[in-house]
């Protein structure tokens, strides 16, 4: 009876360290299994992080190409409006040419076109007496040919300039005109007032008189001071 209950113990006390065993590796096992986990979950979320951090920087990307679309697309249409304005200068250029070729052939008028102005000069003689603001019969069918072209003309800014030689205003002519600005400004805004009445629009129209500070010629010579009594209407595009 003795063995048996020796042996009952034995085979007992071999389970139950058998168990502790199996239980210890199990302890084991789950530990390693949580570090497992824990390291996973760990390099779940820097993946996580990797994947917004991504997605930010392609949000962002997304808003700075929308930009540079929207800014091409702006400087697009600045560059097609600006197309346009030359465009539009140069087929006034033209008209202008045919208008007043007869004039540009007996040397009354020059055209030019450059750095985007297109400048009609008109010499004196073909549009006042000397020392006189008003516009001659010959000089406002001359205005009446730049009209028909002027008015047809868009998005352009037009400035009619006036100018003198040096010969300073006589003492009869001075209670009139006191120097020669208020001649050449009287001038320019005679001008003004015919294109005005042939059709072109007020809006685009302005008037200004340098008088004898802007010379093109020598004031020493005869010659010299024709070119220099003389009437500019320049074109140009409206600044934004």
């Amino acid at each position: 009876m003795k063995h048996v209950v020796i042996g009952a113990l034995t085979a007992l006390l071999i389970i139950s360290l058998t168990g502790c065993a199996e239980l210890k590796e199990l302890r084991v096992e789950t530990a390693e299994q949580k570090a497992a986990i824990d390291r996973l979950n760990r390099e779940n979320q820097a993946c996580t992080d990797s994947l917004e951090a991504a997605r930010e920087q392609l949000r962002q990307a997304g808003q700075e190409l929308e930009a540079r679309e929207n800014e091409i697309q702006s400087k697009d249409r600045e560059l097609q409006a600006k197309e346009e304005k030359v465009r539009e200068q140069s087929e006034a250029f033209t008209r202008m040419q045919q208008a007043m070729k007869a004039e540009l052939e007996s040397k009354q008028v020059a055209l030019k076109e450059l750095e985007g102005k297109l400048t009609l000069t008109m010499v004196e003689a073909i549009l006042f007496d000397s020392g006189k603001a008003e516009v001659k019969q010959e000089g406002r069918q001359a205005l009446q040919k730049v009209a028909e072209v002027l008015k047809t003309v868009e998005g352009q800014e037009i400035v009619v300039a006036g100018y003198t030689d040096n010969v300073q205003i006589g003492e009869r002519l001075a209670k009139i005109y006191p120097s020669n600005w208020e001649l050449s400004a009287a001038r320019a805004i005679s001008v003004v007032k015919i294109l005005v009445a042939d059709g072109v629009n007020p809006e685009n129209l302005s008037a200004a008189g340098y008088g004898e500070y802007r010379p093109v010629a020598d004031n020493d010579t005869p010659e010299g001071r024709a070119e220099n009594r003389r009437m500019e209407i320049i074109l140009m595009p409206v600044r934004e």
